[in-house]
């Protein structure tokens, strides 16, 4: 496994805005940047980088970690290949260590990766050299689908045969169970069986080129079997978050900002073989808010080939809704009648389809428009019921610009009043806002701030709820500002540290950070928030940042422009870290009062009761001079 002095270059060496910049644009608000968080669908960005402290962090659905965390986040990988994938893009040579790298989450995942590939190879193998597998061959070089395709895509073919990858990967040492899970094996009774059999073999692949899944597709079709079978839900597969295609064609989806969405894995090979390499396809589903999300990692353009059947498309106009709300711009290319993407590659050749999608390329709304419009000319109901319609899709896109402008477009064409069109859409707008509205109140936890109970007591705060809260503000005080000087020439740290010698942390994941921080500055090291995240327990990773992260920050220019001062926590840090060091002691006299009183009340041995009274005492004393301190009155 790697050595830890790769380990230390690549954390050296990452420039995590870097990045994450290759998967989403940042734009900067002062010391951080922003986005909207690739890992969860959002309109307003919540997803914070601190390129100085090397971490991200999501506001919204609590994603964070530093460079290595967030490309086996993003690319779906292990430890290991997020370490290789930042080696390589940093030119860092890699170090092997005898000592093994152990992830138990990722283990299970990492042997059905290697067993997916090891199904790939065996079913291209069966394509390309077994004597059955040459009648599937015929059959696509018939479609039209070369050798350099077949390669590029991985295609297989399984044997007309119960058992023989069962039996091939049972000889490799793989268990029943892992084949299952894989779900490349059927359980029937007692008996396992192959799940693919006598089909052609379509691999899907994640973004790193992994293979994560299967499709299956019968040669002859019959009347008693499917056209196609795919892999089951597995822990590494799930069909509403991939593409197919989608790996092959990234990088010219990114280069040229448009991503050519279709129906099938054919159709995705005809159209990368005819130039058309950046063409991926929903696998006959409809487009998920995932799906939709992995597109707008690459460009916020899509353009929808569509076949020429009016229920179908029809059919499709929610689904395209759904990618409008995302705020991505949607083209769409009506095929001529009876042809799909395959087959008029096939009949007109390369150069002329291309030419064709070219001159046939429309915006959405102006082909939905015309598609509703047909027959409904002269019958005003229709016609009402066609602008209600559009005015639905253009309400869901979030760009105030682009729905303008497309209200100016879309009167023209429907040759009805633009006032009259501006005025529908402000109701319908405001309608969708508030259900909107609605359905974030409802998702919100319910959160009560009533002390009385219904008994009419009042209901005491629990007292280790506020000595956590208090030992979570100190660790803060310590990660984010240790190393800065005080009035008398000492780092933060140092105070910190003394007071709390004489203090045992109770939140065992503060206690944690608080000795790591301890023994780096034994160790010699300036201790920082980047040094500190590179701990590799993702608990102690995540603790910090979300004790670093704000969501919010005051803009270098708010002073000057508004003649407004902002009291800043860093303009008396002695007395913030000395007031709150006293509340956390405090509290913990306050617990030590409470055993102190709960042992009074149930010992009857006279000795022991004047030592706990005398103890009580002292902790009375105590209390009384940490609340003079902190100029609390005591009753």
């Amino acid at each position: 496994m790697f050595s830890q002095e790769t380990i230390q270059a690549i954390h050296a060496r990452v420039q995590i805005e870097d990045v994450i910049g290759d998967f989403i644009p940042l734009k900067r608000r002062g010391q951080t940047l922003w986005a909207c968080c690739p890992f969860h669908h959002e309109k307003t960005p919540s997803f914070t980088v601190a390129p100085d402290k090397g971490f991200y962090k999501c506001f919204g659905c609590d994603a964070s970690g530093d460079a290595i965390t967030f490309i086996r986040a993003i690319e779906g990988v292990s430890f290991v290949e997020a370490v290789k994938h930042l080696a390589n893009k940093y030119g860092i040579p890699i170090e092997e260590s005898t000592e093994p790298y152990v992830d138990s989450m990722q283990h299970e995942k990492d042997s059905l990766y290697i067993l997916m590939r090891l199904a790939q190879s065996y079913y291209t193998t069966n394509l390309l050299a077994h004597t059955e597998g040459q009648y599937a061959l015929k059959y696509l070089e018939h479609r039209g689908i070369s050798q350099e395709s077949i390669q590029q895509f991985e295609l297989g073919y399984s044997l007309n045969a119960w058992k023989n990858f069962y039996e091939y990967a049972k000889q490799k040492g793989y268990t029943e169970e892992l084949l299952l899970k894989a779900g490349l094996v059927n359980q029937g009774g007692n008996i396992p069986s192959d799940r693919f059999r006598t089909r052609i073999i379509f691999p899907i692949h994640n973004l790193s080129g992994k293979v994560i899944g299967l499709a299956g597709r019968i040669i002859d079709v019959s009347d008693n079997q499917a056209k196609y079978i795919n892999s089951p839900e597995t822990p590494i597969y799930h069909k509403s978050d991939v593409l197919y295609g989608i790996y092959q064609a990234k990088k010219q989806i990114k280069k040229i900002n448009n991503c050519l969405l279709v129906e099938g894995y054919t159709d995705v090979i005809a159209l990368h073989q005819a130039g058309i390499d950046y063409a991926v396809a929903s696998a006959g589903t409809a487009l998920t808010d995932n799906q939709i999300q992995l597109i707008s990692r690459f460009t916020k353009k899509i353009s929808i080939l569509f076949d020429n059947d009016s229920a179908g498309m029809k059919a499709s106009f929610r689904g395209i809704d759904k990618i409008l709300e995302h705020g991505l711009y949607v083209k769409v290319i009506l095929l001529p009648s009876g042809e799909d993407p395959d087959s008029y590659i096939q009949k007109v050749g390369k150069e002329v389809f291309q030419a064709y999608m070219h001159t046939h390329e429309q915006d959405f709304i102006t082909f939905k428009a015309k598609l509703l419009l047909k027959g409904a000319e002269d019958d005003l109901l229709q016609k009402a019921e066609v602008v209600e319609e559009i005015l639905q899709s253009i309400v869901r896109i979030p760009d105030d610009i682009q729905r303008t402008l497309l209200l100016q477009h879309t009167s023209k064409l429907l040759e009805i009043s633009e006032v009259a069109l501006l005025a529908e859409h402000n109701k319908l707008l405001a309608k969708r806002n508030q259900e909107q509205h609605k359905t974030y109140q409802r998702n919100q936890p319910a959160i009560s701030l009533q002390l009385t109970a219904k008994d009419g007591n009042v209901k005491q705060l629990d007292i280790t709820d506020t000595i956590t809260a208090h030992e979570k503000d100190t660790i803060r005080l310590l990660i984010n500002y240790g190393n800065t000087l005080l009035q008398d020439g000492n780092p933060l740290s140092m105070y910190l540290l003394k007071e709390l010698q004489d203090v045992t942390l109770q939140t065992p994941i503060y206690r944690e950070i608080l000795a790591l921080y301890e023994t780096y500055l034994t160790q010699g090291d300036a201790v920082d928030i980047k040094l500190l995240i590179q701990h590799p327990n993702e608990s102690i990773q995540k603790t910090l940042i979300d004790l670093t992260a704000m969501p919010y920050e005051v803009s270098d220019n708010w002073q000057a422009k508004y003649q407004i001062g902002i009291t800043q926590e860093t303009d008396n840090l002695h007395q913030t870290a000395y007031k709150n060091i006293l509340r956390l002691k405090l509290r913990l006299i306050h617990q030590l009062i409470e055993e102190n009183s709960q042992l009074l009340k149930n010992n009857a041995d006279p000795a022991e009761e004047d030592k706990l009274l005398y103890v009580y005492t002292a902790l009375k004393e105590t209390e009384i001079d940490i609340a003079k301190q902190l100029g609390i009155v005591l009753f």
